[in-house]
């Protein structure tokens, strides 16, 4: 197994899933099925992955998660290597088609503009205690917008 390529895991893994990866719509209360977005780091010695260095002596692959909550199947799968920050990695999930769920590690105000911009619906744990203000076009003479104050 140490011999294989990490190219081969992937193609695989990416076949499997799209294979499996059939809507299962099963009703519920929500107008768009909800997509979990979330991420992991997986470590391992430096010599296993020579071009994933992560910290000191290990090496890392961060994979992003993009995971179907009514068939519990995942949608989409991102990897890095184990330094990337995972902001950036939540516009290859973005989908109007879905409800996007994710933690407060993928949290930023500006990131909140973009998806009023772009129809993307989301719920998003904030960081800290702070207001969020939106006015939405339909229900006041504001532009959408929305700010932290």
């Amino acid at each position: 197994m140490s011999q294989v390529p990490y190219s081969i895991f992937k193609g695989l893994f990416s076949t499997l899933l799209s294979r499996c990866n059939r809507r299962i719509r099963r009703s519920t209360s929500f107008p768009k099925e909800l997509l979990l977005i979330d991420s992991t780091t997986m470590t391992v010695g430096e010599s296993r992955l020579p071009w994933a260095p992560y910290h000191g002596k290990r090496s890392g692959v961060k994979l992003y998660v993009a995971l179907l909550e009514a068939s519990k199947m995942p949608y989409d799968v991102v990897e890095t290597t184990g330094l990337r920050y995972g902001i950036p990695m939540m516009e290859s999930f973005l989908n109007p088609n879905f409800i996007m769920v994710a933690d407060r590690a993928y949290f930023q105000v500006k990131r909140l503009d973009s998806f009023v911009r772009h129809h993307q619906p989301f719920v998003i744990r904030m960081k800290n205690a702070g207001v969020l203000k939106s006015f939405f076009a339909g229900l006041n003479s504001t532009t959408s917008k929305c700010s932290r104050h």
